[in-house]
Formats: C-alpha cells, structure tokens, sequence
C-alpha cells in the first residue's frame, strides 16, 4: 500500500494509528495519518461532509449555568483583551452558549452556524436573554465560506473557533477567510483536541478527540502555530486550557456509549460523568497536558504560502 498524502501539503505521510478500532468509533479501513513536511495530522479517508455533532444545549437550570461558567472559563482569555461594544464572530456558534457568554459580558456577536437545527436550538437560547444582551447579539445561519457576504463591509475586533478548525475541509483557507474579516491585530481564539495531551496518549486509539468519523485534521501545539502563521496570524500564546479542562475528553474516551452528541438517551449519565472528571482534566491541565488547546492570536493581514 503507498504512502497517504497529506490533502494540505501533499507530502508523503506516516500513520498515526493503523487500523483505527475504537469502541463506538469508525470501521478498521479508517486511518489517522501524519504528514511527515508540515506536520499536520489527518483523517484518511476523509470524512464526509455531514454536519458536525449537535452542541450540548444544557439540560436545565443547574446545567445551564455550569455550562455558562464553563464556557466564560474559556472566554475568559479573549474577553480580558477587548473593550466593552468590541465585535466579535462567533464562527460554528452551535447552540449559541458562547455567543450568549460573550453578549453578556458585553460584546457585540455574529454568531454564524450552518447547520438549521443548531441555529433554532441559537435562536431559542436568545429568546432568555435580556433585551441588552439581544440587541447585541446576531444570530445567522451560514458557514465560513459565507462569512464575507455576512459581514457586508464590517470590520470585527475578534473572532472565535471553538473546535471548528478540526472539522473543515481547508484550514487554511478558512483562517484566512476569517481573518479578512477581522481588522489588523484584530485578535482569534481557536480550541481544537490536543493529540499530544496526556489523555490521548493514556487512551490510544479509544480517545474521544480523535472522533475519525467527523474530525478531519489532528493538531497539537507545534502543527496549530505553524498553520496559523502560514495562514496570516501571529500567534500569541498557545496553552492546554479552557472549559474547566475540558473533561468530556476523559469521559467519553472512558465510556463512549455515554456521550450525549451520539447517544442522546445516555445524557443524564454522560453528563454526570463529565462533571466527575473536572478535577482529573483540570489536573492535566495545569500540568502543561490537557486534551484541549486553545491559541490566541493576532491578524497580520498576510500569508505565507503553504509548506
């Protein structure tokens, strides 16, 4: 069998895992390869273009102000750089959780989301909100492609990509589309699994991040700063945070069948589980380890040509 190509560089690329067998997960002709020039991992075959899996709306009162605290932990990096009334694109918005958390703390959004279903799930969210916080929230359904045409000659302060980069089908293309939507140094926060975190290494092939079956690409620290700077952002800080140490990763990988995104019926569990795991990421977090990155970076408006 040759060599898989890397779909971004097109260079010559290792396996990652060869077969993949998780529990719950893709069938065994699945690969997770390596490009051996840039770095970057990727699904092979690729997945298809199915919307990604539903955001978790929270179940209830308790679970929606966890799941507010949780997401302003994570906001909370971007929104201590911006002025009251700054811009920001929420870019694959899902149920609207983070563009609420970034509205209520005073920021203007346009939340973008292409699938319908999560968009109503955005646009009922809103309907709680108080009149201040809706009037500064917007709320489209459209992808990153679209995004041009959504701000019609507006300038952003800041955009968010929380675990989107994983899914579409050209990063590159999609950071610098995103980036012309932003003014120069104007500031994006992007979340994606971390592959070299301690979870993924103590779970192989059964680690939730990997997610075959939707994730197109696999990064860790070194592969997210080099795709960002060739993509036209100086990238300021990368680090193992976020989301209380994002403890469905853990879970998940422990009990795949319990994840509410697949197993709608097993919520209750799959959430509790989660919640049981906060102090274990929080942990590897801490230690430089986690399963999530997030990297904050800065608009330089141009580009290096892919490598």
């Amino acid at each position: 069998m040759p060599d898989p190509t890397c779909p971004r560089c097109g260079a010559a690329s290792n396996y990652l895992l060869s077969p993949f067998d998780r529990a719950g997960g893709a069938p065994p002709s699945i690969r997770l390869c390596l490009s051996r020039v840039c770095g970057v991992g990727f699904t092979e075959p690729p997945p298809d273009d199915t919307a990604a899996a539903p955001a978790l709306a929270p179940g209830g009162e308790v679970e929606d102000r966890l799941a507010a605290r949780m997401v302003a932990s994570g906001m909370g990096h971007l929104v201590g750089d911006l002025a009251p009334g700054a811009l920001v694109v929420d870019v694959g918005a899902g149920s609207g959780l983070r563009a609420r958390v970034l509205a209520e703390a005073g920021m203007q959004v346009i939340a973008i989301e292409p699938d319908a279903v999560e968009e109503m799930r955005a646009h009922a969210m809103m309907s709680s909100l108080s009149p201040e916080a809706q009037r500064r929230m917007e709320l489209v359904r459209a992808g990153v492609d679209d995004l041009p045409d959504v701000m019609a000659g507006r300038v952003a302060d800041a955009a968010v990509m929380w675990h989107v980069l994983e899914h579409v089908p050209d990063m590159d293309g999609a950071l610098r589309t995103v980036g012309g939507a932003l003014r120069v140094g104007g500031l994006l926060s992007v979340a994606v699994p971390n592959r070299r975190s301690a979870e993924a290494l103590a779970f192989g092939r059964r680690w939730h991040g990997w997610e075959p079956s939707r994730h197109r690409w696999h990064l860790d620290g070194d592969s997210l700063r080099m795709v960002l700077g060739a993509s036209g952002f100086a990238v300021r800080d990368i680090g193992t945070r976020g989301g209380w140490g994002y403890p469905a990763g853990i879970a998940y990988s422990l009990a795949p069948g319990a994840d509410p995104q697949v197993n709608p019926k097993r919520g209750v569990v799959g959430r509790a589980l989660a919640a049981a795991m906060i102090p274990v990421a929080a942990t590897a977090r801490a230690l430089g380890h986690g399963g999530q990155l997030v990297a904050l970076a800065r608009w330089s408006s141009g580009y290096s040509p892919l490598r």
